[in-house]
């Protein structure tokens, strides 16, 4: 059975009745209303959406998961230039429901199922299920993940030091300047 929440109504889900039922729910949401988001990122563009969507699926072992996909596009800063870096995000996960917080936070929970993931190169996010669970809250947290740590555009839109991007302006080398340093201190030497 599958829902479409245009507006992204659809915030709070019975989650272990979701998967149960086998549903998936897709929608788009504004990108100014993940606040957690935007905190620290520059402006956006104020018609900017996420897309997401969510499909109840099963692991190996009959564990309760809901497949998360989202998509969108997020300006950064530049970390070379400080300039605006458009970057866009598509990112997907598999949440593993748990019904207890011990079964988050217990480091020695671990069962065949976990093996068998990481073996086949898959890993399940654990996730504390309930019945008011929070979409929004999951998608966001995704959305972070997927913001690159430092992101870089591949050749910055502007070469040099100066805002006009005059290599004349540019400033010397200051392995340059030791070495004329050292030089004079050289000749002073003789």
């Amino acid at each position: 059975m599958k829902d479409s929440s245009e507006s992204g109504a659809v915030r709070h889900i019975d989650a272990f009745e979701f998967v149960r039922l086998g549903r998936s729910l897709e929608g788009s949401v504004p990108l100014a209303r993940f606040i957690r988001l935007l905190d620290g990122l520059p402006d956006q563009d104020a018609s900017a959406m996420v897309r997401w969507s969510a499909q109840a699926d099963r692991g190996p072992l009959g564990e309760p998961l809901i497949r998360l996909a989202v998509e969108t596009g997020l300006t950064v800063q530049c970390q070379r230039c400080l300039g605006p870096l458009a970057v866009p995000i598509e990112s997907e996960v598999a949440l593993q429901l748990v019904e207890t917080e011990a079964e988050l936070d217990d480091p020695d929970t671990f069962d065949e199922s976990d093996l068998e993931e990481l073996d086949s190169g898959r890993d399940f996010e654990k996730v504390l299920g309930s019945r008011r669970f929070d979409l929004f809250e999951q998608v966001e947290d995704e959305l972070i993940l997927s913001v690159p740590y430092v992101p870089r555009h591949d050749v910055c839109p502007e070469s040099g030091d100066g805002p006009s991007g005059d290599v004349s302006e540019k400033k010397p080398s200051p392995f340059a300047v030791l070495a004329g340093l050292k030089g004079l201190a050289g000749d002073v030497g003789k």
